[in-house]
């Protein structure tokens, strides 16, 4: 399976297979099958899975705006916009993410940073690439 894909108008799409199970009273996200690997949640990761249901909600018109989004989720505009910039990650990165293998350096305060819109200059901003 693809990861990201150049759609006809230019944009990028990026596919990101996970879902949430409960595992012993805890919420975990289970990668791909083909990497048999269970994450715990990290607030990296939610931020991330939060980041692109959210611009889903945006994409299919649930919600007509970030403060209307914001409203809907509880949390405020900015923390809403930020977290949606997080869809812009390099797809290497946010597979990193889902497979556990970003290094401590990479959390929620490396990633309010300004953080460059080229994934390669983000792999380097960040240190893992």
């Amino acid at each position: 399976m693809k990861i990201s894909e150049v759609l006809p108008n230019g944009n990028v799409r990026i596919v990101i297979p996970m879902a949430l199970r409960r595992i012993k009273h805890r919420q975990v996200i289970v990668a791909p099958e083909s990497e048999k690997a269970v994450i715990e949640k990290s607030p990296v990761l939610i931020a991330i899975a939060n980041g692109f249901l959210w611009q889903k909600m945006l994409d299919e018109r649930k919600v007509a705006s970030i403060d209307e989004l914001a409203k809907n989720v509880g949390k405020e505009r900015a923390v809403v916009s930020h977290t949606l910039q997080l869809t812009l990650l390099s797809p290497q990165i946010i597979h990193m993410a889902l497979t556990g293998t970003l290094p401590p350096s990479v959390n929620m305060k490396s990633l309010k940073a300004a953080l460059p819109p080229e994934w390669e200059n983000q792999r380097v901003f960040l240190g893992v690439g």
